[in-house]
């Protein structure tokens, strides 16, 4: 009974390190199309100096996020201001459940939106 017990023990802290938010990639990084950006107008955000993102999860600091396989995303702002968009790594496992901001690493931009 103790030995199950153990194996049930370790099946479940493996499975919840997997289903961590934390996720395990080793650099975050994007640039912006333009730093000035006029509402109403389509802004690419670009991660291709990223390294071991499997997905990427992008909060575009509108209410709106997304989460992309392709490193490079557009976004349409819809109001003028100030927008402070991130970028954290994710994975298919934990991408139902973990919030943009979920993970301490990630990449942050602020743009302002005329």
């Amino acid at each position: 009974m103790k030995k199950r017990l153990f194996y049930s023990f370790t099946a479940l802290a493996s499975i919840l390190a997997l289903a961590s938010c934390e996720p395990d990639v080793q650099r975050y990084c994007f640039t912006v199309s333009e730093r000035t950006p006029v509402a109403g107008n389509r802004v690419s955000f670009n991660a291709d100096c990223s390294e071991g993102i499997d997905l990427y999860h992008w909060n575009f600091g509108d209410g709106k996020d997304t989460i992309t396989r392709s490193s490079t995303v557009y976004h349409v702002y819809d109001f003028p201001g100030s927008y402070q968009i991130s970028l954290h790594g994710t994975n298919p496992a934990i991408a139902s459940h973990c919030p943009p901001d979920a993970g301490a690493n990630g990449a942050r931009q602020t743009i302002e939106v005329k």
